[in-house]
Order: C-alpha cells, then structure tokens, then sequence
C-alpha cells in the first residue's frame, strides 16, 4: 500500500458544510433580518456572500484533488495544499492515539473520519482524514498495530493488513470490560444535568423566531391566561418537566447509549455516540496516569469518572474522549483499571495527613476571600453578607480538603487523592513520573511540612501538586523516586 491515495469523495461536501457554520450568523442576518432590506449594506454583503461561497466550493474541491496520502512501510506521507504545497512524513512510532469520529452523515456511505495523534505540540501533532472508508481506517490501524509488534523487523509486509483473517484476530483479541445498562443511562441523564439544556434551547429558538417575528404580543396573552389559571400553571409546569426529562434522557441515550470499554494486550478501546460514532484508542505503553474524578453528588450514590492520562492526549469535537464511562460505579471502576491496567492497582487503604497539615492550611492568607470583599464592598456594599458566605465556603473547602486528603506509595505505585467538594485520586508509577519537585514556603518551615508536585508526560504536561504533607513524607517520596532505595519498609510503602 505505498501508492498515493486520495481521501473519499465525500471529503469535499463536507469541508464545504463544516465552513458554513463559521457563516451561518452572517446568513441569519443578511437573509432572514434584513430579508426585506434594501439598504447598500445589505446588498454588498449578500454579493460577498455568494463570492465567498463560490471561493469555498472551488477551494474545497482543489484541496481534496491536491491532498494525498501513502501508507509506507514506517511512515505516512501526506502532501496538501491549496496554494502552497506542504510535504511531511509522520512516523509510525510517534503516533500516539488514534480515533475515528463517523457522524451520521458519513454513516449511510460507510465512511469515517480517522485522526492520528503525535505527542508534539507543534501544528503537525495531529492529521485527520476527514473522510476515508471504514475499511482503509482499520487497515491503517492494523499497520500501526504490525508495526508496533514487529518493530524489531527489517520489513513489514503492508499487504498483510489487507487479509480478513488478520482483521479477525485483532477482533477476536478483545475484550469488552464494560456497556451501560437502562439503569446506568438513566443515572447519566440525571447526573449530566442534561435536561437543564432545554431551557436555552428554548430561549434561543424563541429570540431566533422573535427577530423574524413579533412574539411579544402573543407572549404576553398567553403569560395573562395562565396566570389567571393555577390549572393551567401546574400543567405547564408538570409539561415543562416531562419534557425536560425526555430530552435529558434522549440526549443521554445518543451520547451513551453504545458506549463500550475494550481492549486487548496493545490498547484500549473506547467507544461511543449512536448517531455520531466516535471511537478511541490508546496503546497502553503510553498512559501515564489515571485519574479517578469524583464530584460531591457522584461520591453520595458511589459512582465516578476514569479518565486515561496519555502522552499526546487528545480531545475530539471538544470533547475529552480519553475518559472511561463517566458514570462508573466506584467499586467497578477499580476492577475496570485493574483489567485493563495491571500495572495501576487502586488501593483504598490510604494514609491521611496529620492535623498540623490542617493548622498550616488554615494559616494561609485567604486570597480569593479578600478580593472577593474588595469587590463587594466597592461596587456591591448592598451585598456584603456574600462575603461572610464566601469566607465560610473557603473555610469549608479546607477542612475537607485535608479530610479528603490521602497519600500512598505502594511498590511501584504512587497513590495521591485531593480535592474537598471535587476529589480527584491520582495513580501513577515511577517509570511514568519526569519529575518530582519539592517546595517549601515560610509557614510550612514552622511546621516541618512541605509540597510536592509530579509530572507526567502529557500534552501539555500533566502536573499532580499535594499541598502540606510532612517533611519525612516527601523525603521518602523522593527517595523512592530516585530509586536509590525501591523497597520503603513500613510508613508509605503501607506493609
């Protein structure tokens, strides 16, 4: 497979669509505001309009008849352009994430979208092929798979990747940890506050409707009837909220209903979206971290979120698409990383910090609090009881901060978790840590105590900071990382 390919056809539309939305305010206003106008402004900027819609119709169509790609043996060569032609290579072994993204409109051609991920930061960290069959995205997958296992060759055979039965074995490889049930979507529509969208929905479609058309006199009849009748208030209401919850619960089911978590013995496979495919890979040599997410309603009914810490972590349509099930439960959260990550094992005996650490916490200078009744009292003096609901927040934000507070090294494994109202544990290991610094400021000298802070490779790089530990802590947790002395008896290495 080392010829120049074009992408699908469909690239073209596509590109075309995904431009207009850049121009669809500009439509609204020239064509459906001003639809009656007459004014020069109006009439210039309709002209420009059409201008720059011919533009993007032949530009799309020279950009996808001058963008080629070609599958080599350690590489992919991909030249594109529209007026100055650009050439590079993306070697297989920096390729650190790949996802494929089939929105509907691509899904009756048997199309997808595939993206390659490098762990560089400069514009050539990623490539997507807006639209490619099915078949040449797992083909290009599997020669990313061949490659990595057959690195040590001279060659690879290329041609392999195009025969069922090597497809096959991939498939028959993996094994599915996990698919939500009707209860976990039900959890999730509840959880992802989702049904609290209908209400700019609403609005946005009503002020849309009321440019166009004058809603305020019907608004204002309808808003008199139903205040003359508590029947008819309490059926808008009791309307209003079965809406509300069928739109959450559709919106759910969309965004989770075929999710599934996956993998094999080279990566793990995330899966989503039921009218916009998404899927995620990542090998498991490259996860650096795992974060266990918690809000404070989330630890109430014992579920959590399991996000993946990668090297070239990417996001897809804005979304983190690296998280596991955001709505796990807690204690199948733990086996999930356990199966899929042997290397990270949760544990939940965890030692907690001494109370000197919450003496520290409370000595330091409250700053969000004393801007906060700066503002207050210059612009909003009416307001000052928000100040002393401030200060009680900070106050309870630190007690459960140190409360919550946990730290664990354990063989291998570094086990942090922080956080009072939003708790996040940390796991991580040794050989995925870059750096460990340590920090002291004046208060903590006074109390022997100090701060820590690891860093993982990332992008960009992800730091875990844990704030007022003791001194004799971070030395041993710096001894640790050294691996001057890898087996810590007692204390944190909890044996």
């Amino acid at each position: 497979m080392d010829q120049k390919k074009r992408m699908h056809p469909m690239m073209m539309p596509v590109s075309f669509f995904t431009s207009l939305k850049d121009i669809f305010f500009v439509f609204i206003i020239l064509f459906v505001i001003n639809y009656s106008s007459e004014a020069t402004w109006v009439e210039i900027g309709r002209i420009l309009f059409f201008v720059y819609l011919i533009y993007k119709f032949v530009s799309v169509i020279v950009t996808w008849w001058r963008t080629t790609y070609t599958i080599n043996e350690s590489f992919i060569e991909i030249e594109q352009g529209l007026f100055t032609r650009k050439h590079h290579q993306i070697p297989y072994d920096r390729i650190q994430n790949v996802q494929t993204n089939t929105p509907f409109y691509l899904r009756p051609f048997h199309l997808t979208a595939l993206t390659l991920e490098t762990g560089a930061e400069d514009e050539d960290s990623s490539f997507t092929f807006t639209a490619i069959t099915k078949e040449e995205a797992k083909q290009i997958e599997y020669v990313l798979d061949h490659y990595t296992k057959q690195k040590s060759s001279d060659t690879i055979d290329t041609n392999i990747i195009e025969t069922d039965e090597a497809q096959a074995m991939t498939k028959e490889e993996k094994v599915v940890h996990f698919n939500p049930t009707k209860k976990d979507i039900l959890k999730a529509s509840v959880l992802s506050f989702s049904y609290l969208l209908l209400i700019p929905v609403l609005a946005s479609l009503f002020s849309n409707i009321d440019e166009v058309y004058d809603l305020s006199a019907t608004g204002n009849k309808i808003i008199q009837f139903v205040k003359d009748s508590w029947f008819w208030i309490g059926t808008l209401i009791i309307l209003f909220i079965i809406v509300a919850i069928g739109f959450g619960i559709i919106r759910t089911y969309l965004k989770y209903g075929r999710y599934e978590i996956s993998s094999d013995h080279e990566r793990v496979y995330i899966r989503k979206g039921v009218l916009n495919e998404q899927h995620f890979s990542i090998r498991k040599q490259n996860v650096q971290a795992v974060h266990i997410e918690q809000s404070l309603l989330k630890r109430m009914l014992k579920i959590a979120e399991v996000k993946l810490i990668s090297a070239g972590g990417v996001d897809l349509s804005g979304e983190e698409v690296n998280s596991l099930y955001p709505f796990l439960p807690i204690h199948r959260a733990y086996t999930i990383i356990e199966e899929i990550l042997p290397e990270f094992q949760v544990q939940t005996n965890m030692e907690s910090l001494p109370k000197k650490s919450l003496v520290a916490r409370m000595c330091q200078i409250p700053v969000l609090w004393i801007i906060g009744t700066i503002i207050i009292v210059i612009f909003f003096p009416k307001w000052w009881p928000i100040s002393i609901i401030l200060f009680l927040f900070t106050i309870m934000s630190r007690l459960l901060d140190y409360y919550f507070t946990r730290f664990l090294i354990h063989g291998e494994t570094l086990q942090v978790r922080t956080g009072g109202i939003f708790m996040t544990t940390s796991i991580t290991t040794r050989e995925k840590i870059i750096e460990l610094k340590l920090e002291q400021n004046f208060i903590q000298k006074r109390f022997d105590l100090a701060n820590i802070e690891t860093a993982n490779r990332s992008k960009p790089v992800h730091t875990t900071p844990l704030y007022n530990i003791p001194m004799h802590m971070t030395q041993r947790a710096f001894i640790w990382y050294t691996g001057r002395n890898p087996r810590i008896e007692g204390g944190l290495d909890g044996e």
